[in-house]
């Protein structure tokens, strides 16, 4: 979806890969693999970058699980990227084949993330106190 939400807007825009990594900043690979492989970017000032060269608003490129991954990546560093993602494909298999609706989906993950700060921040904690 990001992927094919970044070919679009490039292709509206009439560039070429190639334009958009100069204008980006990056190599051709890494938009490469944005549009066919998925791969989304590491880092927020990325996706507002891209959301500056589009004319687009910012969220337009972000899901909600991109959202939980940066800001722990910007919290908790590597690990904190590695348990989210990990906390993700755990919870899309609870929702695999299911009838929630979007909202309730959404709901779920928002509990499960506000969890997962919650626990992060006490085990914090808990190393400051030793």
């Amino acid at each position: 979806m990001f992927g094919e939400k970044v070919r679009k807007l490039r292709e509206d825009l009439g560039w070429t890969q190639q334009k958009l990594a100069d204008e980006l900043g990056c190599s051709l690979r890494t938009i490469s693999a944005y549009e066919r492989e998925n791969i989304r970017p590491r880092h927020r000032k990325t996706y507002n970058k891209l959301a500056a060269i589009f004319g687009v608003d910012v969220n337009y490129l972000l899901t909600d699980e991109d959202s939980f991954v940066l800001r722990a990546t910007e919290e908790f560093g590597a690990q904190g990227r590695q348990e989210a993602n990990a906390l993700i494909r755990g919870v899309i298999g609870l929702f695999a084949g299911g009838a929630m609706s979007l909202t309730d989906k959404k709901a779920a993950l928002d509990a499960i993330e506000e969890a997962y700060y919650i626990a992060k921040r006490e085990e914090e904690l808990k190393k400051d106190d030793n």
